[in-house]
């Protein structure tokens, strides 16, 4: 006869309890939840106390007495790549990485403050480091990952390929973690979308989400210099290729220029428009969705990469023979675009 056979049932009972509740925790979030790291960040505290060893969570205990710096330009997409870049550089030569003092993805990244004066040196140290320039523009350039290791530098460029950090993709995404306000706010306005368009998260339905950049992309100054911008046609073509592998697809859209967007894309069904989102929070939304429709540019460039589903781009974006196919290089965007994404006209 066993012993205590009333206590080894409630223990089961116990364990089939855990077991529903844990199913019907998951079955809560969106599909596509989990692409962010983690809901809720780690919150890092920072000390604006100078700390020789930078004990940090990404750089260690090891003392780095050389400093690494980027001269950042361009706006929010542009601003990632050359973060990222900087990051690699500072992590593959022992140095330690200058960020501005008032640099706006502090605002929208949980990373770390490796300011100058989080190390008591002077603001103008990165003027005075020996400066290596990117010789192409869009292009990776491997000669600026032989510069000598524990040695100060400034690298001035874009760094606009994913090359630079290949093998470190899994890292880089953890470093991109998106402050908890705006990832809460991105779950909130899409499982709103999901309600509001009575769009059901089944395994046969798919969000993708479409960016479409126009503004200064559209003006002559672009057009002149080589780029080219996607028409209406390109974006319906787009979505064809998603209509015709999946039975249910809801299209989120944002864009620098909703007015555009809604008359190019007026008649298609389960299209939403996103409208007062900040830059950073649409780059949020729009990488929730299960696949990506992108038109030019780095903002867009980083929504396909973090939605990590199947990303469709514009095969014209550059005009051979320009000055933009001329400063690239292989005249050839294939530094730029990221390994298996597919090419729509």
């Amino acid at each position: 006869m066993e012993r205590y056979p009333q206590l080894k049932i409630y223990l089961l009972f116990a364990l089939g309890l855990l077991v529903i509740l844990m199913i019907g925790m998951n079955g809560y979030s969106l599909r596509n939840q989990s692409k962010f790291t983690d809901p809720t960040p780690k919150k890092h505290s920072y000390n604006n106390n100078y700390n020789p060893n930078v004990v940090t969570e990404k750089f260690g205990k090891k003392k780095l007495d050389g400093i690494v710096c980027v001269k950042f330009q361009g706006r929010l997409g542009n601003s990632m790549f050359q973060y990222v870049f900087l990051y690699l550089i500072a992590k593959l030569k022992h140095l330690y990485p200058i960020l501005p003092e008032n640099f706006e993805l502090f605002h929208i990244f949980e990373i770390e403050k490796t300011t100058l004066s989080a190390i008591k040196k002077p603001l103008n140290a990165c003027s005075k480091l020996p400066e290596y320039k990117e010789r192409w523009s869009t292009s990776y350039d491997e000669q600026l990952l032989t510069v000598p290791s524990n040695k100060s530098a400034r690298f001035v460029g874009y760094f606009l390929s994913w090359k630079y950090w290949l093998g470190y993709e899994d890292e880089i995404r953890k470093l991109l973690t998106f402050k908890d306000s705006i990832v809460q706010k991105a779950h909130a306005q899409m499982r709103n979308i999901t309600s509001k368009m009575e769009f059901d998260i089944t395994n046969e339905s798919v969000i993708v989400s479409i960016h479409i950049r126009r503004g200064d992309f559209a003006g002559s100054v672009y057009i002149n210099y080589g780029h080219l911008t996607p028409n209406e046609t390109y974006y319906r073509n787009a979505m064809k290729y998603f209509k015709t592998r999946h039975k249910k697809v809801l299209f989120v859209v944002g864009s620098n220029d909703i007015d555009w967007s809604r008359k190019a894309l007026d008649g298609e069904k389960n299209v939403y428009f996103s409208t007062g989102n900040a830059a950073a929070e649409d780059i949020a939304l729009l990488s929730l969705a299960n696949h990506t429709i992108i038109s030019i540019g780095t903002y867009g460039w980083w929504i396909g990469w973090m939605a990590q589903g199947t990303c469709v781009y514009y095969k014209n974006a550059m005009r051979p023979g320009s000055r933009f196919a001329n400063n690239v290089r292989t005249h050839s965007l294939d530094d730029f675009i990221y390994p298996g994404w597919i090419p729509v006209e």
